[in-house]
């Protein structure tokens, strides 16, 4: 990926804050409710777009890949409705392995 970067000329510009951030945006657009990624994207859009025209090409593989005519559904990619269903923490487990510990002897005899 380094290397088509370089190519492309981006990897100065990758390096910048704003960039990063409108990269971390796309890639936290998954976790988003599935009305608001339009108008999200919209505005990633317009910032890389201010940034330099050389981002139009991915902006653009983005939106026909997963927003304007999607080749996966968004049902498929979107996460939104996951995130409430699953534990934030792994504390469930590490209770569960703390009482099976508990009953465990540290080095058990055979």
């Amino acid at each position: 990926m380094a290397t088509n970067k370089k190519k492309k000329g981006l990897l100065k510009l990758s390096q910048g804050e704003d960039v990063r951030r409108q990269i971390t945006n796309i890639l936290m657009l998954p976790f988003l409710p599935p009305d608001e990624i339009n108008n999200a994207f919209c505005n990633i859009i317009e910032d890389l777009s201010n940034i330099h025209v050389k981002f139009l090409k991915l902006t653009d593989y983005i939106l026909e890949t997963y927003i304007e005519e999607p080749l996966y559904p968004r049902s498929f990619w979107n996460l939104f409705d996951l995130i409430g269903i699953r534990p934030k923490t792994n504390n469930h487990i590490e209770g569960y392995h703390g009482q099976l510990n508990s009953h465990c002897p540290t080095h058990p005899t055979i």
